[in-house]
């Protein structure tokens, strides 16, 4: 069967006059539909699965829904693919980094500082730093794909309507920050993972290639990654003035012990995101086109504030792992303090560097 969006003869122009239709391979009676597969297109990755460009000229369809309301109906599936495509985007980081770290266990090469023979590539800083920064992304990542998990469910079930509307709170405005960071961080982390390969990581034997040329596709499709960056700011964050966003950051802090130091850094990331919000709606109203530019500086700064939040989670269980396991996730706790939080305070120096230019040019 084929979801196809297509325009009555009577519907007006635009996305409005959109509706969407349902085409059988086979009719009722046995017939073969009228529609023609006319080519398979010669993609960069995702070869299992076959991107056709299809004719549908003469075939019979049933509309789905209300004319004019296909754009809609697609939505409603497009908002469970965003969160299905950030999922994709954590599983190929965590695959590239399975297959970099393993690798790196095996493969030798010069001598790491302080070693006397040649060493192992896991044990050189420049690859160890590699390895632990997309460990911390993937586990991260993990812990928020949960937290929505959860979330969905209480939006679905929960007797009580002002923890639904937390709930549905979570799931908008965290999607868009899920399929852009995870997506974009597959892609980008996996390449980084091929670094660890050296000159092997560009041969197909590895596998590391596939992985970089099937995540990249994910930063595209289900509405592309500066889509769901203005879906957060423009359409989420600023209609509210940022109330929505103020919440969810005030229900997070519940959970928090400032004395506890990663909780302590993300209640600074938190407080920061909430100044940030506030400054941008306030910059917002007098210039139309600002959040534009600066959308995606945003959305990753709430990616790294909801990371910040995420690794606090995971770091407050270590207490009660024994050394053995909590040495498993101290090298990616310090890869996300060291070399991924610090970009939060540069997307907001992007950010505020952006205000103040707005505002000269309009009192200029």
């Amino acid at each position: 069967m084929h979801l196809v969006l297509a325009r009555l003869p009577d519907a007006p122009p635009g996305p409005k006059g959109l509706s969407l239709f349902l085409v059988p391979k086979f009719y009722a009676n046995g017939h073969r539909s009228a529609v023609v597969c006319e080519r398979i297109e010669e993609k960069m990755g995702l070869h299992g699965s076959p991107t056709c460009v299809m004719r549908f000229d003469e075939a019979t369809a049933w509309i789905v829904g209300e004319p004019g309301k296909g754009l809609n109906a697609m939505f409603v599936m497009m908002n469970a693919a965003r969160l299905h495509v950030a999922l994709q985007g954590i599983g190929l980081l965590d695959a590239a980094w399975q297959k970099a770290d393993s690798y790196s266990k095996e493969r030798r090469q010069m001598r790491a500082p302080g070693a006397r023979d040649t060493s192992l590539i896991q044990d050189h800083p420049a690859m160890r730093r590699i390895l632990d920064t997309q460990r911390a992304w993937i586990d991260g990542g993990r812990v928020l794909a949960y937290r929505t998990a959860l979330e969905l469910d209480l939006l679905k079930r929960h007797p009580d309507a002002g923890r639904r509307d937390a709930a549905q709170r979570w799931c908008s405005l965290v999607t868009p920050v899920m399929k852009a960071a995870f997506t974009h961080q597959a892609f980008y982390g996996a390449s980084e993972c091929l670094q660890v390969f050296g000159g092997h990581g560009y041969v197909r034997e590895w596998g590391i290639e596939q992985i970089v040329r099937d995540a990249r596709v994910a930063m595209i499709y289900e509405g592309t990654n500066e889509i769901q960056a203005i879906d957060l700011l423009v359409r989420k964050v600023l209609p509210d003035g940022g109330a929505g966003l103020l919440s969810l950051l005030n229900e997070l802090r519940a959970d928090l012990d400032p004395s506890h130091a990663p909780d302590a850094l993300a209640l600074r990331q938190f407080a920061a995101l909430g100044e940030l919000t506030l400054e941008l709606v306030e910059a917002a109203a007098r210039d139309g086109a600002l959040a534009f530019w600066v959308a995606d500086d945003y959305l990753r700064a709430t990616a790294l504030a909801l990371l910040a939040w995420a690794w606090a989670r995971i770091e407050r269980t270590l207490a009660a792992e024994g050394a053995d396991r909590a040495r498993r996730w101290l090298p990616a706790a310090r890869a996300m303090r060291h070399w991924v939080l610090p970009e939060f305070d540069m997307r907001a120096s992007i950010i505020r560097a952006r205000c103040t230019a707005s505002e000269a040019a309009r009192t200029d």
